[in-house]
């Protein structure tokens, strides 16, 4: 990759569509767009920010191509911090590919995965975590996702990486200046000054540590697990949550054989839905297999909804599903209100939520009550991790630290503060590292 080419790629997806926008970048965009776009109004110079209806030709035949809009974003003031031009054309892939057939004529190279956002990074436009924000924002898989992944590109993670950043190297300045000049008593603050400086900071990295496990769980998805004995409406109400008919319903006990999983955004979160084989006492077979594996996934899950039959008494099953997972955070779910109701709203299941998956009377009771089990408890004004290079970092920075606190000499806090800044460097991507850039970008699309 040679970061002085001017590149080409097209920034929305193949295939047909309104618009397709066809993004060029480096030194000789403006040129090249001269030399194929010739706006309805005429003008000496292109604007930064500005856009110029006009038709984009083959220089070679003059033939028209298409009807666009050009829209400039000159240095330093684009994306990049480079010259950008970008073609709205109509979204024919045939149109597409002509613009860019044209461009690569001309001597313009296509853009590699990522490569127009590690230009604005290797520009100082963004920080590694802000690059790695521009990913989460694209394929963010949920509401809640996408706010988070905004935040960290606004970059709220960064401010908090850097604030850490500028109080290590005043009590680096601090150690250093001692190791330099140690008979002047003055220049260090106390050993427990600066321990309690260290120990605050310690603290802060658990604090974000702790949202780590609500930051991962926002992007990669709550496991939300349903369970009761056979029959009592699991597949019915999973398919009511996604909203289609995924899993086979059938009023004979035991239709579903072994777990199924979906994914889905439920209430701005992203869920990734079992549907479970019902508990049954005696099973042999397959369907002891399917029983097995029903049971493991209570360990992995984050949420169980624990599924009774309303039109039926309460029989052992139902009181071992309750005891097995009474650890587990859960919603008791008695359905079938729209039958005759046998089972008496007892102690156990005071707190249930009454509903009918058939007919979807309370289904919207039910949906609040997931959400409010899930729903993170931090606030996205606070900073959540949510990459596990991101807290691999804040791990090793911590045990720096903790090093630190028990340094028998000034010169071996000063090593670990410094090792410190360089992991934070890596963090931000300050300092750069082929194999973490090659690693992240290689996760882009081509044309962003």
């Amino acid at each position: 990759m040679n970061l002085n080419d001017t590149i080409v790629a097209c920034a929305t997806p193949v295939g047909y569509s309104s618009i397709g926008v066809i993004r060029v970048n480096g030194e000789q965009a403006v040129q090249l767009a001269k030399r194929i776009f010739i706006p309805r109004q005429k003008t000496q110079e292109f604007e930064t920010h500005h856009a110029y209806y006009g038709e984009i030709i083959d220089p070679q035949s003059n033939d028209v191509i298409d009807a666009i809009i050009a829209t400039f974003y000159l240095t330093p003031h684009s994306y990049t911090g480079e010259d950008v031009v970008e073609f709205s054309c109509h979204g024919n892939p045939l149109i597409i590919n002509r613009v860019i057939k044209i461009l690569t004529d001309l001597g313009v190279r296509i853009a590699e995965r990522g490569e127009f956002t590690k230009r604005a990074l290797l520009n100082g436009k963004i920080d590694l975590l802000q690059a790695e924000a521009v990913l989460d924002t694209v394929y963010a898989p949920c509401d809640e996702a996408r706010k988070l992944a905004i935040t960290q590109y606004e970059g709220k993670l960064s401010e908090k990486i850097y604030e850490l950043r500028a109080r290590i190297v005043d009590l680096l300045s601090i150690v250093e200046a001692y190791i330099d000049f140690p008979e002047e008593e003055d220049v260090l603050n106390t050993p427990v000054d600066i321990n309690k400086d260290l120990q605050s900071i310690v603290r802060e990295l658990d604090e974000l540590l702790r949202g780590a496990a609500i930051g991962v769980k926002v992007k990669e998805g709550y496991r939300v697990l349903i369970m009761g004995r056979v029959n009592v409406g699991k597949s019915t109400l999973f398919n009511k949550i996604l909203g289609y008919d995924r899993a086979i319903t059938h009023e004979e006990p035991g239709t579903t054989r072994d777990y199924i999983e979906e994914s889905v955004e439920m209430s701005g979160l992203h869920v990734r839905l079992f549907d479970t084989a019902g508990v049954l006492n005696r099973l042999s077979g397959p369907d002891k297999i399917a029983q097995e594996r029903a049971m493991q996934l209570i360990e992995q899950a984050d949420l169980v909804l624990l599924m009774f039959d309303g039109s039926e008494s309460m029989n052992e099953e139902d009181i071992y599903l309750h005891n097995v997972t009474n650890d587990k955070k859960r919603i008791l779910i008695v359905n079938k209100i729209d039958l005759n109701m046998q089972l008496n709203d007892n102690k156990i299941l005071s707190d249930s939520v009454k509903m009918s998956a058939k007919t979807g009377k309370n289904f919207d009771l039910l949906l609040d009550n997931i959400r409010n089990s899930l729903a993170p408890q931090h606030g996205f004004e606070d900073v959540l991790l949510t990459r596990e290079r991101h807290i691999s970092a804040i791990k090793n920075i911590k045990d720096y630290l903790t090093r630190g606190l028990a340094a028998p000499s000034p010169e071996t806090l000063a090593f670990e503060l410094h090792s410190v800044l360089d992991v934070v460097g890596e963090l931000t991507g300050k300092i750069m590292r082929k194999e973490i850039l090659d690693k992240i970008f290689e996760e882009f699309c081509i044309g962003k």
